[in-house]
């Protein structure tokens, strides 16, 4: 009997071994309860049973603690962002410029938001106490045959009639070329152009102004009539309008005065293709700096003459100035 106690004594002080090993202090505590172990102090056991401190960390600095690293993600999430924005909108290439842009709205929107913008303009006017100009009136004559002497020359030198015959894509194409592999500049895009009716509303105002609408709108106020009183100023006005639809600029997502720079390029071409010499959009810009309304979201004129006046763009436009003239001097001469 004694020796089955001792033998039952002995496992048990085992398996509380065991469990003291193992870390298990609930059971060596019931243990000790129980009589099967001696106790021991409370000094000791806070000893053994207390976790001891860890070991304090090296501070490791990650990519996220460096400010250039954080800018650099930051800007490469940006651009992702804006490429995963940019892909729902329609890419096209201006002519004559070559750019690839991006536009907002397709051609329906972009004429209806014209109309409705057209109407609220009209209802500011009737309540302005502005009238129309009746459009059998010889000033709105005179700037409607101005103007469809530039669309004319527009449709012609874009291609709209005739694509094998555009000369400002052929003159622009030239200077274009080297810049792209295998000496082909992507195709423009010209398709906005069809379809639209332009017209002339000419509105009794003292203002130096003109606007145009991307439905073919052209507002223009009788003061800059009493400013620019030549045809060719007048039509270096209209050509520069017209060159905002041809870019499309209602519908860009740019900055203004790289748009309104590409505008001046644009027109002073169209100026020369629709037989006007080009030396009349220089002395447009030359008057415009008197002319504040002209100024206030457009490039300062000193800069706008500079920039026309470079070799390559004045050359492009008197080369297209000299093929019509010569044109209509064959024209005049054997098929009036």
């Amino acid at each position: 009997m004694m020796n089955w106690a001792r033998n039952a004594r002995s496992l048990l002080s085992q398996i509380a071994t065991r469990c003291y090993d193992r870390g298990h202090a609930v059971s060596r505590l019931l243990m000790e309860d129980l009589g099967l172990i001696p106790a021991e102090s409370a000094a000791l056991r806070r000893r053994q049973y207390t976790t001891p401190p860890r070991p304090r960390r090296r501070l490791v600095l990650r990519w996220y603690h460096e400010p250039r690293k954080v800018a650099a993600a930051t800007a490469i999430t940006l651009s992702a962002t804006v490429m995963a924005a940019c892909s729902h909108y329609d890419r096209e290439i201006v002519p004559c410029t070559y750019r690839s842009h991006l536009v907002v709205y397709s051609h329906q929107e972009e004429r209806d938001l014209s109309d409705s913008a057209l109407a609220e303009y009209k209802a500011e006017l009737v309540q302005k106490n502005m009238l129309v100009v009746d459009p059998l009136d010889p000033r709105s004559v005179r700037v409607r045959l101005i103007l469809d002497r530039i669309v004319h020359a527009a449709h012609r030198g874009l291609g709209i009639y005739d694509s094998s015959d555009a000369p400002m894509i052929r003159v622009t194409h030239k200077s274009r070329r080297k810049k792209y592999w295998g000496g082909k500049a992507p195709p423009p895009h010209t398709a906005h152009l069809r379809g639209i009716n332009w017209e002339v509303i000419l509105v009794r105002d003292r203002n130096v102004n003109a606007g145009i609408t991307p439905n073919g709108k052209i507002l223009v106020n009788t003061g800059l009539l009493d400013r620019y009183k030549t045809d060719g100023e007048i039509a270096a006005v209209l050509a520069r309008q017209v060159a905002h639809v041809i870019a499309r600029t209602c519908g860009d997502i740019k900055y203004r005065n790289r748009l309104q720079i590409e505008a001046d390029y644009i027109g002073i071409l169209l100026l020369g293709a629709a037989g006007f010499h080009p030396q009349w959009a220089l002395v447009f810009y030359q008057k415009l700096g008197k002319d504040s309304l002209f100024c206030i979201s457009h490039p300062r004129p000193e800069k706008r003459v500079q920039l026309l006046s470079e070799a390559n763009t004045i050359n492009q436009a008197l080369e297209l100035y000299r093929e019509v003239t010569a044109m209509d001097k064959v024209t005049d001469r054997y098929f009036r």
